[in-house]
């Protein structure tokens, strides 16, 4: 893969973490209603895209389970109802969502991908995971 490419993907993935930091910042800055409804369905939508990579792999013939495919769709429903959730305990479920993900796509191990993307999306979802729970914990502990 050229450089370009590669510069390109870590700037859109980090990036795409802007949005978590503003969820664990609303956690202690009051914020309207609507921007918490669009922060929720933002990470609900991330994880969703993130659980397309569960059937890339499969179809792909990199990791063949069954299993993954009807993960990755429980995963994307367990999400949805995020959106009526406080933003607090709407930050908690998808922490724990994310790090499902995590465990069953394994960016570690590799299967086929390049190295430089298997430690961006590791380090971009324990960051995330990191700022939902930030969101969770802080909110959570505000408004009780």
């Amino acid at each position: 893969m050229d450089k370009r490419t590669v510069h390109t993907t870590r700037i859109l993935t980090w990036s795409g973490l802007l949005p978590f930091v503003a969820i664990a910042l609303i956690a202690v800055l009051a914020a309207p209603h609507w921007l918490e409804l669009l922060l929720t369905a933002y990470a609900a939508l991330i994880l969703s895209f993130l659980a397309g990579t569960l059937w890339a792999r499969h179809l792909l013939g990199e990791r063949t389970r069954p299993r993954l495919l009807i993960a990755s769709n429980l995963l994307v429903l367990a999400a949805w109802p995020a959106i009526l959730l406080p933003i607090a305990w709407a930050s908690l479920w998808l922490a724990a969502l994310f790090a499902a993900h995590l465990a069953l796509d394994e960016p570690w191990r590799g299967y086929g991908m390049p190295g430089w993307y298997r430690r961006l999306r590791l380090s971009v979802s324990l960051a995330a995971i990191a700022l939902l729970l930030v969101g969770g914990l802080v909110g959570v502990g505000l408004h009780d």
